[in-house]
């Protein structure tokens, strides 16, 4: 959330040029939620162990994790797993509204804001195929407008992000994205750290924000409304409810 490697030549030009377009779209709400971290985290290394969906600070059991894979549809290809673990506050509100109903728009949006709003939370993304670093930046600039057009970002921050791109992932030029590497997301109550590791357990990317502001744009990015995400990893709450 196999890889395409018809009949003819003709034919699948065809068929992976329309399937780009949904790839995108798909890969850039994903994609964006990190872009915004990478931002406005800094520089400075993070401390301490690497965030983990198996934090002792998150719930465990129903009504904790949400997970959907990411696909690019037309050719059923697997693009990335995307999990999401919520502290035991949240997992407890989230429960009381799921128990016994069934998915519905409105309820989804009163799930999506207690998702939003958790005090803590992890977001982790699993690449299931190799992505440039080149073809990744491409995908968010060309959607940076219509991402600020959607409320998600400001002038600025689309000027900012668009600009900076190739410094804040720098050590990932010539290696790009590779299967296997966890993107991850740690929301705390006043903080955000973003990090990126290799199949292979190695740290590329670690950046910690204390700005309240960043902290929500993350689990926003996934959870409101129009979100490709939205609907996926909260209807994965009732079937783990089940």
């Amino acid at each position: 959330m196999t890889h395409p490697y018809a009949k003819s030549m003709t034919s699948s030009t065809a068929t992976m040029a329309a399937s780009t377009s949904t790839m995108k779209g798909r890969l850039f709400a994903a994609a964006l939620a990190l872009f915004l971290i990478g931002s406005l985290a800094g520089t400075t290394m993070a401390d301490g162990a690497l965030p983990s969906l198996d934090s002792p600070d998150l719930a465990q059991g129903p009504y904790a994790t949400m997970h959907m894979m990411l696909q690019k549809t037309i050719l059923s290809i697997n693009v990335a797993t995307i999990e999401v673990r919520v502290d035991k506050p949240t997992q407890t509100h989230l429960a009381g509204l799921a128990r016994g109903q069934q998915y519905s728009d409105a309820l989804a949006q009163q799930l999506a804001n207690v998702a939003i709003g958790a005090e803590r939370a992890v977001v982790q993304m699993r690449f299931k195929r190799n992505i440039s670093l080149n073809r990744w930046m491409g995908v968010v600039r060309e959607n940076l407008e219509q991402a600020r057009k959607a409320g998600l970002i400001n002038a600025d921050l689309e000027r900012q992000v668009g600009q900076g791109l190739p410094q804040w992932f720098s050590a990932l030029k010539d290696r790009g994205y590779e299967k296997d590497d966890r993107l991850v997301y740690a929301v705390g109550p006043s903080s955000l750290r973003t990090v990126v590791v290799s199949a292979g357990g190695q740290v590329l990317v670690d950046r910690a924000d204390g700005e309240q502001g960043t902290r929500r744009v993350v689990l926003a990015s996934y959870f409101a409304y129009g979100s490709e995400f939205r609907e996926p990893l909260l209807r994965s709450l009732f079937q783990a409810g089940q």
